[in-house]
């Protein structure tokens, strides 16, 4: 159920400067935006602390790229899937998940008491196992702003997924108004609304955030690059980012993105070789499961 209270009180700071400032431009753009997609997938278990902490010790990256979804009692986890991945994920007692273990099902509690990084994963052979549990996002603000002031290192930004599909209201996802203000109450919380994006393969829920809090940078995910300005004109507005994947990207689709004021950041690159050809074609940033891939290659900026 909304609590409309609850979400009055902790969004009021937010609501109102969207109301009385314009669009924040007060974060500089990095000269080439480095994400770390999902963390570091290919070196530690996604979406973890662990894995977070491993992209910023590589100098390069500057944003970490993570996804949402909602516990059963209202909090942001993260993690790729609104599920318990059985390929992944193991239950707390250590045995195999043979059935369907919704998040939204379980508190955030007990979700962290499920282990998700010590099965091998299939398609990321180098990627070291260890005990990883799915953090909520409040936890990684909190641990990453440690891990700063330790190391020194600016605080990076986040480009943080909504995992939203309509077909899996309401079992797996709240709806799309419960979401977005749910995050957005944890993005105010934290106090540095400005280093981060929200991004979403689902124009209404882009729609949404953009109605709830304007002034927050939102991307365009796109599994099917091309046609821009048209899914522009369809989402009514024009986000600060388009986000398409990395396969069928061409010249042509950056060029009509930056005509329309965007900033492009493809998905997601793992080959250093293809990195540098998405450099040529004049994009603004490369997500990559492989943070320490990336030092080779010369951005020109």
């Amino acid at each position: 159920m909304l609590r409309i209270r609850k979400y009055t009180t902790l969004l009021l700071p937010l609501l109102l400067l969207a109301c009385t400032t314009p669009r924040m431009t007060n974060a500089p753009v990095p000269p080439f935006d480095w994400q770390g997609h999902r963390g570091a997938r290919g070196l530690l278990p996604e979406n973890t602390i662990p894995a977070f902490l491993r992209a910023l010790s590589y100098p390069e990256v500057v944003t970490l790229e993570l996804d949402v979804v909602i516990s059963s009692d209202d909090r942001v986890i993260v993690s790729h899937d609104p599920y318990m991945e059985p390929t992944l994920c193991q239950t707390p007692d250590g045995g195999r998940i043979t059935d369907t273990v919704s998040l939204r099902q379980l508190t955030a509690r007990e979700i962290e008491a499920y282990d998700c990084g010590q099965l091998p994963h299939p398609r990321f052979p180098e990627q070291q196992r260890r005990p990883a549990a799915k953090p909520t996002l409040a936890a990684v603000f909190a641990a990453v702003d440690r891990y700063c002031v330790q190391q020194g290192r600016p605080t990076p930004r986040y480009n943080i997924e909504l995992k939203y599909q309509p077909d899996w209201e309401p079992a797996l996802v709240p709806d799309r108004e419960t979401f977005a203000r749910l995050v957005l109450e944890d993005v105010a919380a934290w106090g540095k609304p400005e280093l981060v994006n929200l991004q979403c393969f689902d124009p209404p829920t882009l729609a949404v955030l953009h109605r709830l809090a304007p002034d927050i940078s939102l991307a365009y995910l796109d599994e099917a690059p091309g046609g821009v300005g048209e899914k522009m004109e369809a989402l009514g507005f024009v986000p600060e980012i388009y986000s398409p994947w990395e396969q069928g990207l061409t010249t042509e689709v950056v060029e009509a993105a930056h005509a329309l004021g965007m900033r492009v950041i493809p998905w997601t690159v793992n080959q250093v070789d293809r990195m540098e050809v998405l450099v040529g074609m004049g994009v603004d940033g490369i997500i990559t499961d492989y943070p320490d891939r990336i030092a080779g290659v010369s951005t020109g900026r």
